[in-house]
């Protein structure tokens, strides 16, 4: 069968789910022998993927000790590597529009791709609340471009003589906490490097503590893990203006700053607003049951089942009603519950005898590891909590798993090493 005769399975978004999901289909139909049948379509602007959980890393990593080309290799995956070996079409490529009724993909340079089955895993953009000049005068932690723009920053100040260079971090949440925590631990370097340098750290967050939403215990080791490594927190308090060199606050407190990081918040992608889909109140696509994102009126006609899943969506807890938390193992577990369900639609199709055996996502408390400065993390394990060095190596087994489950072993393990050879010598025993 030619490809244009191909049914399209069509992913929008190659993050941590989006990439998992093309590669649990693609092996999925290749066992049913279906791939003949079967186009799996990988969608991204971009031709890789950035290993997010990396990024305050190299935010804060000495010049010295690496630069931007070692950096990239290990922070960032091609795409191209990573399906390879399975029959997924990627492309790399801007997404302009999705009309949903008519099943077609719009792309920036004026060709589309008609999809049959469509999966929504296109992650979040920043949202700066419409905050004046926040957007002018900061800088986001979202990409590897902003993280090595932070630390070219920092270290410009350095080279220019700056002896009390004043970092202001917007937002407590994982990022906000991990980037403070770090940028203290690399301030020993920079005395070393730079005579009498020195980084003043201030985490701003509305909330009334940092880390917000979650368990009680996480927020008290991470407050005082923070006071140690004598970072100025300000909670409950929300950043109302940003001028070149000061944040003003709710309170009318100003906080001078040489750089201004923000990690206080991110919003639906623009391009998913105006879907006919049955949205929450900050505007992301309803998903529920087997990760279906429903229309937003009954007699709407889409042209197939459209799924959802990671950043993009919101997923109601049944027990508690209130969305889960978007963490990347979310993100990857509601992957395989996608990836399942798809296939068993694509085998009732196949056969008119075939019922389709779809399973519902039960959302529960997802592992996570938030490192706070050198070799201390806070992780959880279910019921179990480890902080501190324990927390840390856990930390990088996680992400060694990661790089197993996406390539192969002696390439995860090669850049797995290469990445905590270069990491490590910023770090100090915490």
């Amino acid at each position: 069968m030619a490809m244009e005769d191909k049914k399209k399975v069509v992913i929008l978004g190659a993050g941590f789910g989006g990439l998992r999901v093309a590669r649990l289909i693609a092996k999925k139909l290749r066992r049913l022998g279906l791939i003949n049948r079967y186009e799996i379509v990988l969608i991204d602007r971009n031709g890789y993927q950035t290993y997010t959980p990396l990024l305050y890393e190299v935010a804060t990593t000495s010049k010295q000790t690496a630069n931007a080309c070692k950096l990239l290799s290990v922070a960032t995956y091609p795409l191209s590597h990573l399906v390879s070996s399975l029959p997924v079409t990627l492309l790399t490529k801007e997404i302009k529009g999705i009309d949903l009724i008519e099943g077609d993909i719009h792309f920036a340079d004026s060709t589309t791709l008609v999809f049959d089955h469509l999966i929504i895993a296109l992650g979040s953009e920043i949202n700066y609340f419409n905050i004046p000049g926040l957007a002018e005068h900061s800088i986001p932690l979202k990409t590897f471009h902003d993280a090595v723009r932070i630390r070219d920053t920092v270290w410009s100040l350095a080279m220019e003589g700056v002896k009390d260079i004043n970092i202001v971090v917007g937002g407590a949440g994982p990022t906000g906490v991990e980037i403070a925590a770090e940028f203290k631990e690399w301030c020993g370097e920079l005395e070393q490097e730079f005579k009498k340098c020195r980084l003043h750290v201030t985490l701003i967050e509305g909330n009334q503590t940092v880390l917000p939403g979650f368990d009680t215990r996480v927020i008290a080791h991470a407050t005082k893990r923070l006071k140690k490594l004598n970072i100025e927190i300000f909670t409950g308090e929300r950043i109302e203006e940003v001028s070149m060199r000061a944040a003003t606050l709710k309170s009318g407190r100003r906080v001078p700053f040489d750089v201004c990081v923000w990690s206080g918040g991110v919003k639906v992608p623009s391009l998913l607003a105006d879907m006919p889909l049955e949205k929450e109140s900050r505007g992301r696509p309803l998903a529920q049951g087997i990760m279906e994102c429903l229309p937003q009126s009954p007699d709407l006609k889409l042209r197939s089942r459209i799924f959802g899943l990671g950043d993009c969506i919101c997923f109601n807890d049944p027990e508690t009603g209130k969305p889960i938390p978007s963490v990347a193992r979310a993100a990857l577990t509601q992957a395989g519950i996608v990836a399942h369900n798809i296939v068993e639609d694509i085998k009732s199709a196949e056969s008119s005898t075939y019922h389709p055996r779809h399973i519902i996502y039960d959302p529960h408390s997802h592992p996570y590891v938030i490192p706070i400065g050198g070799k201390y993390a806070i992780a959880q394990l279910g019921v179990i909590y480890f902080k501190g060095l324990s927390g840390w190596i856990l930390k990088g087994l996680v992400e060694l798993n990661y790089l197993f489950s996406i390539m192969p072993p002696h390439r995860a393990l090669r850049i797995w090493l290469k990445g905590l050879w270069i990491f490590i010598q910023n770090d100090r025993l915490g």
